[in-house]
């Protein structure tokens, strides 16, 4: 077993304890366990990570300083400016991305494909962002949480570009990685505005720590091609 597969194992149960904090609304505790997850992930990792990669410094910098703030969520401009850190962070992502993408030809049927994604995303998104703006006050929280959507599509974008034009395990992680964040972040503003629901808070933490287990293993794996069997 990989050195760093150990460390995650022993994330398992911090998980647990930041579930369960969740849901009995425990959020200095569930802070405190995402936290821990992060140290004693760039623990399991620290020999696989290049951490003079501005990139990789910057994206767990960025992402850390965020899950601390959210010990002051409860004062709403700490916790926008913790959500704009984390924007901040996905910023380092597309960079890493774009390191690895090359401008190639696709077939028609590769483009419909790709368009067909954004459109759909685009338009669920768009329905999300509806519903917020019934529960939300002002314009310029509205405003804020579209430009926080407009950069979640366009880091989507990056990687669907990536992986189509990739198709490596670094690409696999990397789609996997900002799908979860996608969704984990809908979760969370679900729960926040309009339906604080046990399970969707559940899904939305499941999906929030997979994301940091995936953003580790992209940062900690070379670029190399992969053959289809291997996906499968």
């Amino acid at each position: 077993m990989k050195y760093s597969r150990i460390f995650i194992l022993a994330c398992l149960p911090l998980i647990v304890v930041n579930l369960t904090a969740e849901i009995y609304e425990l959020e200095w505790l569930a802070t405190t366990a995402e936290i821990l997850i992060y140290c004693l992930l760039l623990i399991g990792f620290y020999r696989r990570l290049e951490f003079y990669n501005l990139n990789i410094s910057g994206f767990f910098s960025f992402s850390l300083l965020a899950t601390t703030m959210f010990y002051f969520h409860e004062q709403r401009l700490i916790f926008f400016f913790a959500v704009f850190i984390n924007m901040i962070s996905y910023f380092f992502l597309m960079r890493e991305a774009l390191r690895y993408t090359q401008r190639e030809a696709a077939n028609k049927f590769m483009l419909l494909f790709f368009f067909v994604l954004i459109a759909v995303n685009i338009y669920f998104l768009f329905q999300h962002l509806q519903q917020l703006e019934i529960h939300i006050t002002g314009m310029l929280e509205f405003g804020f949480y579209s430009v926080y959507y407009i950069n979640l599509i366009v880091l989507g974008i990056v990687a669907l570009i990536y992986y189509l034009n990739s198709f490596s395990r670094k690409s696999v992680f990397f789609i996997s990685m900002v799908l979860s964040l996608i969704v984990a972040d809908v979760l969370r503003d679900m729960a926040a505005f309009y339906l604080r629901d046990p399970s969707v808070i559940f899904i939305e933490n499941v999906l929030r720590f997979a994301s940091v287990i995936l953003a580790f293993e992209f940062f900690a794996t070379e670029e190399k091609k992969l053959r289809l069997i291997n996906l499968v």
